[in-house]
């Protein structure tokens, strides 16, 4: 017999489903793929600010569900793949999605297989398929250790989506006996971003002694920008920093210029502790000198990647990242720090105030739109009517950011007009944001 607290659950747990049941015009608008007639159903709505976060988050579960069920060919497996960051909440969309044997299909299935909703069992039944799509979903599931043989197989794939979902799957696995073909990968693949999956797999497994260090020093020679930020994030693991890592940071802090050192001094200060790899002195007071320097002297460029990846607890940094808030010659550089001081609680008050100034519709609209992107994810309420109007923009990507910032604000429904976009890029990426907030 049901307690009388069961039965309440219980009853609440029905009046939940009866509620989520309920279609309001615009969820069934949305089911059917009719984009008029759900801006139509959500205007009285949303203009008179009743519109609720739930009610949106329905809307965007089937306008998402429709871009799964309803699109064809090539566009299918974009819509998909729009979708993958919000999977959890679409897992049976995808899963019948998955069961036609297309790239749509694969690209469901690998975004199942990434939160753990398709076995590495079923992913591995795929492994012989003809299909590109449908053969990385086999080889991204070769994360056993008796897998070791088949993921060297995957490596040399013809197929790059084969050879990257085989680096995916060493990444996890950590096996060492990986290391040296992702080495040659990583050096030999005609594939940039195969290359530099090789180098991130190897950095997860983080070998034990060997020629890793030195490997990797070899490769630094003839890789681009990109390659070598994540070779300086492979040298500061803990075995791989123990096994010649740390000489090699030594060597490249003594460069004193490009992203791959401005990459590999932020490591080395933020992995300086008990958690991290330890650097000596000299090493350490080098990464320091780099990133003030970067902020002080460097062009646009690298001054701007050296704020982003500013690490703050280091009170020398920290004083650099001021500076550069009180510029007035570069207002890119300007704004890049005073968003980065929102994260200091003493800096914190000052550098909204300056910010609010940037995000006002006054100031050049790419400045104003990453102030508010910055006060939004700070909480800041003040910049909501902004971001709301930026929903009007002509451009794609500015409607996006857009819905990305309120759903910063936990206000995600009042992104709901572009759930009703032209553009079937945004509806699904901002139904996709929406469903993640919720």
């Amino acid at each position: 017999m049901l307690t009388h607290e069961a039965m309440r659950s219980a009853a609440h747990f029905l009046v939940l489903v009866l509620v989520s049941c309920g279609s309001s015009e615009a969820v069934s608008a949305a089911r059917r793929g009719d984009v008029a007639a759900v801006a139509k159903a959500i205007e009285p709505d949303y203009r008179a600010g009743r519109l609720g976060n739930d009610e949106a988050a329905r809307i965007a579960r089937a306008v998402a569900e429709n871009a799964i069920e309803s699109s064809k060919g090539d566009e299918a497996q974009t819509r998909v793949r729009e979708l993958r960051t919000c999977a959890r909440s679409l897992t049976s969309a995808l899963d019948d999605r998955s069961k036609t044997h297309d790239a749509a299909g694969a690209e469901a299935a690998m975004a199942l297989l990434e939160i753990d909703e398709l076995s590495e069992n079923a992913a591995r039944e795929y492994l012989q398929d003809t299909n590109d799509e449908w053969r990385a979903v086999g080889a991204r599931g070769l994360v056993r250790e008796r897998d070791f043989e088949a993921r060297g197989k995957a490596l040399v794939d013809p197929s790059a989506k084969v050879r990257r979902a085989a680096m995916r799957a060493s990444g996890q696995a950590r096996d060492p006996r990986d290391v040296p073909p992702l080495l040659e990968a990583a050096r030999v693949d005609p594939d940039m971003m195969a290359r530099s999956e090789a180098v991130r797999a190897i950095a997860r497994i983080d070998p034990p002694g060997g020629d890793t260090a030195q490997r990797l020093h070899d490769l630094w020679q003839t890789a681009d920008d990109a390659l070598r930020e994540d070779i300086a994030h492979a040298y500061v693991a803990t075995n791989i920093a123990i096994s010649g890592g740390s000489e090699e940071l030594r060597v490249l802090l003594a460069a004193k210029h490009g992203p791959g050192v401005i990459s590999a001094a932020a490591y080395v200060i933020m992995r300086d502790g008990p958690a991290g790899a330890k650097f000596d002195d000299e090493t350490r007071k080098s990464a320091i000198a780099i990133i003030v320097r970067t902020i002080d002297e460097a062009p646009r460029r690298e001054r701007l990647l050296a704020i982003a990846m500013a690490p703050l607890s280091n009170s020398d940094v920290r004083a650099a990242v001021k500076r550069a808030a009180d510029e007035t010659n570069d207002l890119e550089s300007r704004e890049s720090a005073l968003s980065k001081l929102l994260e200091v609680p003493s800096e914190h008050e000052a550098a909204k105030r300056a910010l609010m100034a940037f995000a006002s519709p006054a100031t050049e609209e790419h400045l104003a739109r990453r102030a508010r992107l910055a006060l939004a994810a700070d909480g800041e309420l003040a910049v909501q009517g902004w971001i709301e109007a930026d929903l009007k923009s002509p451009d794609p990507s500015t409607r996006l950011l857009a819905a990305n910032a309120l759903a910063s604000l936990h206000r995600v429904a009042r992104a709901a007009p572009l759930l009703a976009d032209p553009d079937a890029h945004v509806r699904t990426s901002a139904a996709c944001t929406v469903l993640a907030a919720r």
